[in-house]
């Protein structure tokens, strides 16, 4: 499988250092390329100097020896971030709000850009003024301590009350750009703490640390520090799942140095490790000289005089304009058009090619006779309750499912214009839904009760205020133009910063308990294979061994266990001899259908073909979560012959399945039974090659990293950490290659039944079945092989990177004190845990779900919080000989299946009746 690191390959040239010339034979060099190269100004924009509006700020300026947060300017505001999707608005289309006093932005959007502004000031003012602590070295701490920033949103007068609603929407307009500023501001403040500046000319090593990594992470400096000054966790775990906090390439705009006149021009090696576009102008030979020997880390961007050469020799040109990059006498030309996709545009979830809003709508709508038709009165009730809470206005619940409808050259940089037209449909992560709903009156939103999805979306032509009145209450050119934040001193003191965890987190009003059971002796009959046919004791058979409570040895509970002692104790015998590996004892003979003697033997033959199974071996890996080695792959007579996928499970789980192949006769029946049953599946598809590791053409579906949050060590968790725990997991549902939880049985199935509040067995007609009944998504990087033959061709499935395993767990990383080091704890136990625990059976059994009950009453209720990994081993010491147990008859049901039922016709066992 992929990692982060593994597709970021294919684009780590552009870090390298490239030169190009530009029509006018200036030498540039650029690291951290973006993927167009616009043409570069040597003057600072004249409209940007009188005026200070955004306008030509998002392509790289020309230093201009003030606001050093220019580079950090994001290209586009992520819609889908916790923190800057409240500014998800069209600044120019929005209309202001008549009061008793005069015309304002609407209160509730008012009161949350100003919590905004208040915790993105309060952060980077805390950050910058207190660089001395940090790694960027004195150099850069000095180089812009006394620089100008741009003006805070507040001085545009967006709060106020205006005269006429001309002017209110004015001072709207500038605030939202002076916000991106202010995000730029953050974004420059946690990059001065994270990544080190020049030492002694030379610049240090900077690894910045990667969730996915194999290396040990360490914290950020700038998140105990935060700590200490007592911000928000609230605030803290949003930066850090913010875009603020994301220095992925081709997020920020750059910016353009010249070498001979930056104060600020120690931060360029900031700016590199922190992947901004750093485009730097040389002058002649002499002054490159001068400038190099005064500033020795300036070497690493100076020009190869080779690849100036070259550059000379192929200027920019052509519709569209194509620059040519040199590096080591070799060429490479942007924007390279022959790697994008164009054969469609981009689409959405559940939305087809070309499918725009109000169609989706109408196919939608066609569905709805056959889904009231279909449904059941359980999920009549669901969906009525649903629909009350939705005709509340209240925002949506965190299990619900929110799209934004947008352009898609919002999420696509570099889409071909001819698809411009189109709209997509793009998921909104839980911590966005307040924030998002807040600047979407009801008139832009639309529910669907069967699905739990609403659809947002921005108007179409916003009517502009007609009122030309040109008076404002206050100036804005004025107000531009005041001193604003130099970093000269500490700050005086201010108020503590506000949690904004109400905001952030949507109020868990559906924080139902979800309870899974399985039928009486579904475990005995149809995972142990137990058919009680006489109750006769045998001479040499120890029957009290393992009578004593012995429930717990099939993962049941007594409640549940049957009561019968005739059974019981011939039940006892039969563990008896399973646990000695005794298969000729007499005491198999009547309670197991895997044994030849028994009447209803499983491996008679029977002319009526029901099912092919084969097994087939699982790859070797490193710190391989699974524990599976070998797969039975089953193929039902009734599947089509276009069958898309090939279903595979565990040895138990294929002959769970053939005592079953009365309710489940085709492989969606019986990948249904399995999930039901919380059993590892997947859905193979058979590749004869190992595929090749290709970078994803197009982002992902979220722009949003996603990472653990972190937390001192002794610090007690509340249930709001647990409720933003729930919303990272949901969140990671948004991508189709997640539906391979749902497929990893064990632990990770049942928080992902707790977690949407959804089974299987009462919904499977909602979208995330059917995508699983479909088979492998269509990102190929998130493909694994699940088997490999001799001559390496296999069948490959979603999988999940260990970070994603980790997520779903609920793993906190503490930092332990002991410099930057940290350790894992996690709110439920890691799937690589869960499955080498002692009493792991292979299903979701009785005994499990009363445990994962009785631990989630205590998490809500405040007495339990995250484990170490030391911790849950010794939480999970229960019951050892139960996965004992369930070990042994798994290798005889191996056994069995290669003697008897691989390759061979197989019972049809339509005359199996409960114990």
């Amino acid at each position: 499988m992929s990692t982060p690191q593994n597709r970021s390959i294919a684009e780590n040239w552009r870090n390298a250092l490239y030169t190009f010339a530009d029509e006018n034979k200036r030498i540039f060099t650029v690291t951290n390329c973006p993927p167009i190269i616009h043409p570069i100004s040597t003057a600072f924009d004249g409209d940007f100097l009188a005026n200070r509006s955004l306008g030509s700020l998002l392509r790289p300026q020309l230093s201009a020896n003030k606001f050093p947060e220019l580079p950090f300017l994001l290209q586009k505001l992520p819609l889908a971030d916790p923190l800057l999707s409240r500014l998800c608005i069209d600044p120019t289309g929005v209309a202001a709000t008549r009061y008793e006093g005069g015309w304002a932005l609407e209160d509730k959007v008012r009161n949350a850009w100003i919590a905004l502004e208040k915790g993105l000031l309060h952060i980077s003012e805390i950050l910058l003024t207190s660089s001395e602590e940090s790694s960027v070295g004195t150099s850069g701490r000095y180089a812009i301590r006394h620089q100008e920033h741009w003006p805070p949103p507040e001085d545009y007068g967006y709060r106020n009350l205006h005269s006429s609603a001309r002017a209110a929407e004015n001072s709207i307009r500038h605030a939202h750009g002076a916000f991106q500023l202010l995000a730029a501001r953050c974004s420059l403040a946690i990059a001065l703490w994270q990544f080190p500046a020049p030492l002694r000319g030379k610049i240090p090593v900077a690894s910045p640390s990667r969730y996915d990594s194999s290396i040990a992470a360490v914290v950020p400096d700038w998140i105990p520090f935060l700590r200490q000054a007592n911000i928000p966790s609230s605030w803290i775990d949003a930066l850090t799942n913010s875009a603020l906090s994301d220095f992925s390439i081709n997020l920020r705009v750059g910016t353009v140095y010249d070498p001979t006149n930056c104060p600020w021009l120690p931060i360029a090696t900031v700016l590199r490790a922190a992947n901004v576009p750093v485009f730097v102008l040389w002058p002649c030979l002499a002054e490159s000289a001068r400038c190099i020997a005064a500033h020795p880390y300036m070497k690493t961007f100076a020009p190869h005089p080779s690849d100036a050469s070259l550059a000379l020799c192929n200027l920019p040109g052509g519709q569209p304009r194509v620059v040519t990059l040199c590096r080591d006498l070799q060429t490479k030309t942007l924007p390279n058009y022959s790697i994008l996709d164009d054969s469609a545009p981009p689409f959405g979830p559940y939305q087809l090619p070309r499918e725009s809003r109000e169609d989706f709508f109408v196919r939608r709508e066609r569905y709805r006779p056959d889904q009231i038709r279909r449904e059941s009165m359980i999920q009549k009730e669901r969906r009525h309750l649903r629909e009350a809470h939705a005709d509340t206005g209240r925002p949506p619940c965190r299990r619900s499912r929110v799209y934004l409808w947008v352009k898609p050259e919002l999420i696509f940089p570099g889409l071909n214009p001819c698809w411009a037209q189109y709209e997509y449909r793009y998921p909104i992560p839980p911590p966005a839904f307040q924030s998002l709903w807040i600047v979407h009156p009801a008139s832009l939103r639309r529910y669907n009760s069967f699905y739990d999805e609403w659809d947002l979306w921005f108007p179409i032509g916003w009517r502009m205020t007609q009122d030309d009145d040109p008076t404002t209450s206050r100036q804005v050119e004025t107000n531009a133009h005041q001193s604003h934040a130099v970093f000269a001193s500490p700050i005086a003191p201010i108020e503590p910063l506000p949690d904004e965890h109400d905001l952030l987190n949507p109020p868990p009003e559906d924080r139902n308990v979800q309870n899974v059971a399985h039928p009486d002796s579904f475990v005995l009959q149809f995972w142990y294979g137990i058919r009680l046919e006489n109750t006769r004791v045998f001479t040499g058979v120890d029957y009290k061994k393992f009578a004593q409570d012995m429930w717990h040895l099939f993962g049941e509970t007594k409640a549940r266990f049957p009561t019968d002692e005739a059974f019981k104790t011939s039940l006892a015998g039969w563990v008896s001899a399973v646990m000695a590996r005794a298969w000729s004892s007499q005491a198999l003979e009547f309670t197991w259908d895997l044994d030849s003697r028994h009447p209803h033997y499983l491996g008679t033959q029977d002319a009526r073909l029901s099912v092919s199974i084969k097994r087939l071996r699982s790859p070797e890996r490193k710190d391989d979560p699974d524990n599976t080695l070998r797969w039975v792959k089953i193929q039902f007579v009734q599947d089509p012959e276009d069958h898309a996928w090939s279903l595979l499970t565990t040895s138990m789980g294929a002959l769970l399945l053939i005592r079953r192949i009365r309710d489940a006769n085709t492989s969606c029946d019986a990948l249904h039974s399995l999930l039901c049953a919380g059993i590892p599946a997947r859905t193979g598809v058979w590749i004869q090659h190992p595929p090749a590791r290709t970078v994803l053409s197009k982002p992902r579906l979220s722009l949003r990293r996603l990472q653990a949050p972190w937390r001192k060590k002794g610090e007690r968790p509340t249930i709001q950490d647990y409720d933003a725990y729930y919303q990272r997991v949901l969140e990671l549902c948004h991508s189709p290659h997640m539906r391979a939880a749902w497929l990893k049985g064990g632990i990770v199935w049942r928080i992902m039944v707790e977690v949407t509040g959804k089974h299987p067995q009462t919904d499977f007609g909602i979208p995330d079945m059917e995508e699983l009944q479909k088979g492998p998504s269509g990102l190929t990087d998130h493909h694994e092989a699940v088997t490999l033959d001799s001559e390496q061709g296999g069948y490959y499935d979603d999988s999940l990177s260990r970070a994603e395993l980790d997520i779903i767990a609920g793993v906190v990383r503490v930092y332990t004190g002991h410099g930057d080091q940290t350790e894992d704890a996690s709110w439920w136990p890691k799937h690589s845990m869960w499955v080498r625990a002692a009493a792991y059976t292979g299903i979701w059994s009785p005994a499990d779900e009363r445990w994962f009950q009785r631990r989630l009453k205590d998490i809500l209720e405040g007495r339990e919080g995250p484990l170490n990994a030391g911790q849950w081993k010794t939480k999970m010491k229960r019951q050892q000989k139960a996965g004992k147990l369930a070990e042994i008859v798994d290798h005889r049901s191996s056994e069995f299946i290669y003697r008897n039922l691989e390759g061979h016709p197989v019972q049809s066992a339509v005359d199996i009746s409960p114990i």
